[in-house]
């Protein structure tokens, strides 16, 4: 719109170059209604200042503005002096803005600069203004950027800002000042150019303490400590309250070095540990750096639920071997349950216990844990574990990542047999011979390992064959033909002599085979065959010769609980049973001295001696699932001895032998045993055994501290303290979802942030945040962090080099351009013109001459 000059009553003369809101100005017909009708004035004096008011406001509304040019830069040169800059570079900053020129006319200069209290004043060039930033052990870059949003007013056409910094800053690069500056600067257009100076060369630093995975008291934790140097020899000290825990000697400290540390924490909770760095050759050329200081979390031993039987003091036995790092817990199965004497246990140990005294409802839970995540498991054990122990078709059979071997073989049970064969007189002719005939293919029947005796009566008895192996053919059989006919028929002497015989025997089988022609005698015969009958040995009986049937011969036969044969001539030899075979289950567990080999991924072995594994005195004949990673496994024949896999979103492993019984007798003397089978079980372990993953997240002006579920529906809602020992404060978790709890804890990042977050009787989880960038100082800060200002600040300008610059410093070429045109807006001003006509106008109203009018 071109420029438009009004007149306003009662005011100076206004230059207007548009109006932003035009449609307003409509308003001021309205204007008429101020002199004429109702409203009119009665008061000159009083109309004019209504209607100057009026218009004024309407101005206002309109929103009118005048285009000025404006050629004034206005340059911000923000200087880091800290203790963490070379005093080289530190003498070459405070020289190139000393270089700068002072500023011209309307132009403006802001010198800000970080420095220690006690350093003397930055020569700044004349007309320049000066702010300082303190920087005593610590350097806030971030204030450097907030000075440099304050500094450039809002609107400025020309503006511009150098950062001249080693970029070790040791704030919080994500804190809301810092964040809120960026936003700012780029929102406006102002560019910032990053000048980084050179770091002092040779500085010996130690920058990070950093932990290799958790720290568990009685565990193994491995710190990283990461140095930087210029190629000193220095020995390392890490130490808590209590001393010295690890050390490293002669390292050789040549740029970005990393140490680990191992050491064993002593107690749960927080620790603080001191990481103390001292030269033995070579030379640091500013020292006073030496020592770094961390907070770490220490959770408390892993909680192992042990359910055994057969071994005696099985838990106490696995709880040394395992170490201190792990609390075994011996319990039954109804302690599994949530709120037992097993609460908060990350995995259940099954030693060498039968499925019968594990129900199926405990085992059904227990898979169903485990599967949830919420549990691992470790089956282990001998005769009594796996198929041995009764788990077939069970629960937890489908869990196991082996499947069960059962092999059968075809049994020939051993049997004594004993023949009486009649002899008496009544025998004679062919009936003895024919008896002859039917114990020979009674006897043939029989294997080696089978056993056979003879005994004759004739009035007498005796034995003609003592009962001995049924190998020994050739006696047996010239036994036999030496038996002859003559003399009376007494049989029970006879079945008396067997009886005795077959008590001193051991044999699945006793039977015995009487032969006779049918002679009735009278005597106590059915008491002692029903004892016989009772201590399991069978009586059959034969009748030889032309007779169909011998009343006699079938009570006995019936007393004897065995059969009646009848055989009148050679051709009707009957087929004597004296067995029947059976098949019987092989013993799965194998015992013997068995050769082993080491398998898996070298994350389940660690620093063991895997190919120097001892052999192990028995273990259950299994075969691996397929899925299923076999870590140890017999050397002929591959069955596995140690197996596991992932079941759902937990893990089971499977130890096909005792690993404090007798099938680990070889293993006894083998140093490796006990870190074996704690790395089995800590990986096995379920990872929240709580039911909650506690984490704690930097965000701007503190931390985010979420509870999340990993189970279907938790027992117990979670809780949170912050801080340590008496210091320590629960807070209140908001549940924004069905699984997710949360708070946020105000946290200035200047010192670690201790979070320990709890669920029901279960075990704590413990997080120490640790201050930003991992310093406690700025002498600690990892030169890595000098690159990473940069890259933040990318968007916003470029990178130099200090011995670059240009005179004049700041962006030179932006603020050397055409002045470009300013926007100057005149609502504020009509506005307030209007308010003031306004009061005038009351004033005038209530003075007292306008009420003598």
């Amino acid at each position: 719109m071109t420029a438009v000059h009004a007149i306003l009553p009662g005011g100076p003369l206004l230059i207007v170059d548009g109006f932003a809101a035009p449609g307003f100005l409509f308003l001021g017909l309205l204007t008429l209604l101020l002199w004429v009708g109702p409203l009119a004035a009665r008061d000159a004096r009083h109309g004019a200042l209504r209607t100057a008011a009026f218009v004024l406001a309407v101005l206002a509304l309109s929103q009118p503005f005048r285009l000025t040019d404006d050629d004034a830069a206005h340059r911000v040169v923000a200087v880091d002096r800290s203790a963490s800059v070379a005093p080289e570079a530190r003498d070459a900053a405070a020289s190139a803005v000393a270089g700068l020129p002072a500023p011209a006319g309307r132009d403006r200069l802001t010198v800000v600069d970080l420095a220690p209290s006690a350093a003397p004043p930055i020569d700044a060039p004349a007309g320049a203004r000066v702010v300082t930033v303190p920087a005593d052990g610590r350097s806030d870059l971030g204030a450097l950027l907030d000075a440099i949003a304050r500094e450039v007013p809002a609107g400025a056409v020309r503006a511009g800002a150098l950062l001249i910094t080693d970029g070790l800053g040791t704030d919080d690069p994500r804190g809301s000042g810092s964040l809120l500056a960026r936003a700012d600067l780029a929102a406006r257009g102002v560019p910032v150019d990053v000048a980084l100076l050179e770091p002092l060369e040779g500085d010996l630093r130690a920058v990070g303490l950093d932990l290799r995975g958790a720290a568990r008291v009685g565990r193994e934790v491995v710190a990283v400590a990461r140095l930087e140097g210029g190629g000193q020899v220095v020995s390392l000290r890490l130490a808590d309250d209590e001393g010295e825990i690890a050390r490293a000697d002669g390292v050789v400290a040549d740029g970005v070095v990393r140490v680990p540390l191992a050491f064993t924490p002593r107690r749960a909770g927080f620790a603080d540990v001191r990481l103390a760095l001292e030269v033995t050759d070579g030379v640091d050329p500013r020292g006073g750096d030496l020592v770094l200081e961390r907070t770490i979390a220490v959770d408390d031993p892993l909680r192992v639920a042990y359910l055994g039987e057969r071994v005696e003091g099985g838990a106490d036995r696995l709880g040394d071997l395992l170490g201190d790092g792990f609390e075994v817990l011996p319990c039954e199965p109804g302690d599994l349950s949530r709120g037992g004497a097993a609460e908060g246990a990350a995995v259940v140990v099954v030693d060498d216990r039968p499925a019968a005294s594990l129900d199926e409802a405990a085992q059904r839970d227990l898979v169903a844990a485990v599967e949830a995540g919420a549990r691992g498991l470790v089956m282990a054990g001998g005769e009594a574990s796996f198929g041995p122990g009764g788990y077939h078709d069970l629960p937890l059979e489908a869990a196991l990542p082996v499947e069960f071997v059962q092999k059968e073989e075809k049994r020939d049970p051993s049997t004594t047999l004993v023949v009486i064969i009649d002899t008496s007189g009544s025998m004679g002719g062919n009936r003895v011979q024919l008896a002859k005939e039917v114990s020979r293919l009674a006897i043939r029947r029989l294997l080696p390992h089978d056993k056979v005796g003879l005994v004759e009566f004739y009035g007498a008895k005796r034995w003609a064959v003592p009962i001995q192996p049924a190998s020994n053919s050739i006696e047996i059989e010239r036994a036999l033909n030496r038996l002859d006919a003559g003399g009376g028929t007494v049989i029970l002497p006879a079945i008396e002599e067997a009886y005795y015989g077959l008590k001193n025997v051991r044999t699945r089988y006793k039977h015995v085979l009487i032969l006779t022609d049918g002679g009735v005698e009278s005597g106590a015969f059915e008491p002692l065959l029903r004892r016989m009958a009772d201590e399991g040995m069978t009586v059959s009986t034969v009748l030889v010769g032309p007779e169909a049937h011998s009343e006699f011969l079938f009570n006995i036969a019936n007393w004897g609980r065995g059969r009646f044969y009848n055989v009148p001539n050679r051709f009707n030899l009957p087929e004597i049973l004296l067995k029947q075979p059976a098949t019987a289950k092989l013993p799965a567990y194998r015992p013997g001295v068995v050769q082993v080999r080491a398998q898996g991924g070298a994350s389940w072995w660690g620093e063991i001696e895997r190919d120097q594994l001892p052999p192990l005195s028995g273990y259950v004949e299994t075969r691996p699932r397929p899925g299923a990673e076999v870590l140890v496994e017999t050397a002929d024949e591959g069955h596995p001895v140690l197996a596991t896999w992932r079941y759902g979103a937990g893990r089971v492993s499977a130890l096909t032998t005792e690993p404090t019984g007798p099938g680990t007798e070889g293993w006894r003397d083998w140093s490796g045993q006990g870190e074996l089978l704690a790395r089995v079980v800590e990986r096995t372990a379920a990872e929240d055994p709580s039911g909650f993953r506690f984490r704690a997240v930097r965000e701007p002006g503190g931390a985010l501290v979420v509870a999340q579920s990993t189970g279907p529906a938790p027992a117990a809602e979670p809780s949170v303290r912050v801080g340590r020992g008496a210091d320590a404060a629960e807070v209140a978790l908001v549940r924004v979802a069905p699984d997710r709890w949360q708070a946020h804890v105000e946290w200035d990042g200047r010192a670690a942030l201790s979070v320990e977050g709890r669920a029901g009787g279960g075990p704590a989880a413990r997080i120490a945040l640790s201050a930003h960038v991992g310093a406690t100082h700025e002498l600690q800060v990892p030169s890595s962090a000098a690159d990473a200002l940069a890259d933040r600040l990318g968007p916003l300008g470029d990178r130099r080099d200090l011995a670059g610059l240009a005179p004049g410093g700041v962006r030179v070429a932006a603020l050397e351009g055409d002045a470009g045109p300013r926007v100057r807006r005149l609502a504020p001003l009509l506005a307030l013109l209007a308010l003031l006509a306004y009061v005038a106008d009351i004033a005038l109203r209530r003075s007292p001459a306008a009420r003598l009018h």
